[in-house]
């Protein structure tokens, strides 16, 4: 839980923090809303701050005032009246048995003021039968309950979950939004470049700072760079990230992928010479294959997020075999038109 300085919204999230204030002020906030977006945004934190305003009991301004009993129990995280359902710990799934908590904790009184709220994050992570025992929630609300859903993925969401909230987009803001609030948090890296490696979410950019991910990101594009030509194989690329979670490959792969289709590469300083390197291989493919491997790298990316549990390392084999094809397939196009040229002459 956010402690008590986090009463505000990002900048890039105000026309949704309007949108919020206002249902609120007409008394017609929906009893369930669903926050849907891309990972590092910030939407856990915009539920956060919603869920002080709507417990809080002398709001200024739009926002919780952080100095009342209830904004005091919010900051120490022992707030009676709010619940929030994450994966327990070792786990990446929510259980039935803590949406067991939901239904018994919306059929009591408030304790301190007029209402209790409840943040599920991320809602994807129910299995069937917690999904199931929220929807009984969702379907026979209390009227003093408000209930937000925090999604990454809404379409691995149970359709008669979304159906039953009123669903809120939170977009990965405008690139000048994102660097005007990213660029004094960084100081000593370059911002656009964390931007452009976390595909435009800037609080995925700002954790870039904190931990190894830069240097994964090194290492994944030495490998695949080695691989393109023909310096190890795939499986020793594999051998040597397998420890990293099959979500980090496939996001990773697919940002330089999109980047080296829509950008080539601009935007990548000359001191991250592998991913230059990188991109200007992914530019030898046929762009046709390129879209045919990004289609199977979305596939995976749903079966992964949908909760099923591929072997990390034979699924990472298969995903370095695939670029291995990719390459030798481009090498072979580069080489008959090589050969073509030169029977021109």
């Amino acid at each position: 839980m956010p402690d008590s300085s986090f009463l505000a919204p990002y900048p890039w999230q105000q026309p949704n923090w309007q949108h919020i204030c206002s249902q609120l002020h007409d008394q017609k906030l929906p009893h369930a809303i669903m926050l849907a977006g891309p990972q590092g945004v910030g939407k856990l934190h915009f539920a956060h701050v919603a869920a002080q305003l709507l417990l809080c009991l002398s709001p200024v301004n739009d926002l919780a005032c952080g100095s009342c009993k209830t904004c005091q129990l919010m900051a120490a995280g022992s707030h009676p009246d709010f619940l929030k359902l994450v994966p327990e710990d070792g786990s990446k799934v929510i259980k039935i048995d803590q949406v067991r908590d939901v239904t018994d904790f919306v059929n009591k009184t408030p304790q301190q003021g007029k209402r209790k709220v409840i943040i599920v994050a991320p809602v994807e992570a129910l299995n069937m039968n917690a999904s199931n025992a929220l929807l009984k929630s969702l379907e026979e609300p209390a009227g003093n309950s408000t209930l937000i859903l925090v999604s990454h993925s809404p379409s691995l969401v149970m359709a008669t979950i979304r159906s039953r909230c009123q669903k809120m987009e939170l977009a990965i803001p405008a690139k000048d939004d994102s660097l005007a609030w990213l660029t004094p948090l960084v100081v000593g890296h370059n911002a656009e470049y964390l931007l452009e490696c976390a595909s435009g979410a800037p609080l995925a950019a700002l954790a870039l700072t904190g931990n190894e991910k830069l240097e994964y990101r090194e290492s994944f594009a030495t490998g695949l760079n080695d691989i393109a030509d023909n310096k190890t194989s795939p499986l020793e690329v594999a051998g040597e990230l397998h420890k990293i979670e099959s979500i980090e490959h496939i996001e990773t792969l697919l940002s330089w992928l999109q980047h080296a289709l829509k950008y080539g590469v601009e935007g990548v300083e000359s001191s991250h010479f592998q991913e230059q390197q990188l991109l200007k291989t992914i530019q030898t493919v046929p762009q046709a294959l390129v879209f045919r491997f990004m289609d199977k790298l979305f596939g995976v990316k749903r079966q992964v997020l949908s909760g099923s549990n591929p072997n990390k390392q034979l699924l990472l084999e298969e995903l370095l075999l695939d670029w291995d094809a990719l390459c030798s397939r481009s090498q072979k196009r580069l080489l008959a038109r090589k050969t073509l040229l030169s029977g021109l002459n």
